[in-house]
């Protein structure tokens, strides 16, 4: 679905509305662009399996703020780790190293970034859904090193490796 146009009185994205992407397995629909806030934000709605996980990266030019809709989802900032549930915020400023671990079934993620741009990650490290749904498990991705590559031109650098399950 093509995604709406920005206008000096903003826009509204719906259900189910937003570019869709298949990212390392979620679904992920980008709900609103920098270029469509001219630069501020990001916001991208994720469904993600039980076991997707983040390696642990840092943001060089923007924060990140994490919502949990549904399921539990925990994550690491910096030295920490904690459960997130159904209304729960996770706040991963820039400088420090974050990641999360999805330990439900699945899990329904807002992620809204400041300022806008790394939805250009999602976009180049995945593959344009061909359906709102969650990828066939057959579904090809770039290898950890190629999504490095384009993390960095993002200002994003990996500085550890993803959460583990939970023991």
């Amino acid at each position: 679905m093509t995604p709406p146009a920005a206008t000096t009185a903003g826009f509204i994205t719906g259900p189910q509305q937003g570019e869709a992407v298949w990212f390392r397995g979620a679904l992920v629909l980008l709900k609103a662009t920098a270029q469509q806030t001219q630069g501020r934000y990001a916001v991208a709605e994720w469904l993600a399996p039980k076991g997707l996980a983040a390696p642990l990266h840092v943001h060089r030019n923007d924060d990140e703020l994490f919502l949990v809709l549904d399921g539990e989802v925990r994550f690491q900032l910096g030295d920490e780790v904690v459960q997130g549930t159904a209304g729960s915020v996770a706040y991963g400023p820039r400088g420090v190293a974050h990641s999360f671990h999805v330990d439900s079934q699945h899990a329904h993620l807002l992620l809204i970034f400041g300022p806008g741009g790394t939805e250009g990650l999602f976009r180049e490290g995945g593959n344009p859904a061909r359906a709102h749904a969650m990828p066939p498990a057959d579904e090809e991705y770039l290898d950890a090193a190629a999504l490095a590559a384009i993390g960095e031109r993002y200002g994003q650098t990996i500085v550890g490796p993803p959460l583990l399950p939970r023991a």
